[in-house]
């Protein structure tokens, strides 16, 4: 069984990266320690690169409308924003979100540039599917055919993962929460992709021998960061990129290769 090491990629690429003098900014709402530890990896690899980081924080309570009018100053005076979620619950969301422009919005996370990556025009992809398609590729793994099941539909994870793997080809099921007997759909998997956020989720029963299994779910338990894919399964995959060390660094460096690349995009 081999260990797919998103740490040894995302060193490759923010070598690779020009990118001091540019600005990032990212906006947090309340004070979700989760979220915190998430801010901080972002901040330590942006001035590793000599990237001008900013965090703008603002109180649970905060309007919505205020928020909206908060994102728009603030993104006049940056190259990137990151808005990080989740948003207290009162917030809509989306609407939120789509309140950054398209040419800053490296996280792809508003209706239109998630259009525009949905469709291919979008010069950058979602940090997560960045992630995954650098593991895939580093697995030698072809697409075309192949069947992939992506566990969990959540916006930042299992709906832009599905969408990108069917575009390359792939045969995509999607197993909710509603799904009856997914042991059943998973095992199928030649790629299996978790992105949950629950502990010991997958287990090896629930896995094909020799699959390519990519855990792209993460919580922290006691200071602990740990994924949704447990550690048996390492008995009957064929490939794994784990929680830590796989998909979580290379999300952000991902995230700081969009934002060269939309700073440069006209």
């Amino acid at each position: 069984m081999k260990i797919l090491s998103g740490e040894a990629i995302a060193e490759r690429i923010l070598g690779s990266l020009k990118a001091e003098g540019l600005r990032l900014s990212v906006i947090q709402v309340g004070d979700n320690p989760v979220s915190g530890v998430y801010i901080e990896k972002k901040r330590a690899a942006a001035e590793r690169l000599k990237i001008h980081f900013e965090l703008f924080r603002f109180p649970e309570i905060i309007a919505e409308e205020e928020l909206c009018f908060e994102v728009e100053k603030i993104q006049e005076g940056t190259d990137g924003l990151i808005i990080q979620l989740p948003l207290p619950k009162h917030l809509a969301q989306q609407r939120v979100l789509d309140t950054i422009s398209l040419k800053k919005d490296i996280d792809v996370l508003s209706s239109v540039s998630f259009e525009k990556f949905i469709q291919g025009e979008f010069p950058v992809l979602p940090p997560t599917v960045c992630a995954v398609s650098e593991l895939l590729r580093e697995a030698g793994c072809e697409l075309r055919g192949k069947k992939a099941v992506v566990v969990g539909h959540g916006r930042l994870v299992g709906r832009p993962v599905s969408v990108w793997l069917s575009n390359q080809g792939a045969e995509v099921s999607v197993v909710t929460e509603e799904t009856e007997n997914p042991s059943s759909i998973t095992r199928e998997a030649d790629i299996l992709i978790s992105g949950v956020g629950k502990q010991g989720l997958i287990t090896k029963d629930m896995v094909k021998k020799g699959a390519v299994v990519i855990d792209a779910g993460s919580s922290v338990e006691g200071g602990e960061t740990r994924g949704d894919v447990a550690d048996e399964v390492k008995e009957v995959a064929g490939m794994l990129a784990p929680v830590p060390g796989g998909v979580g660094p290379l999300t952000v460096a991902c995230l700081l290769r969009n934002l060269v690349i939309l700073s440069a995009w006209e």
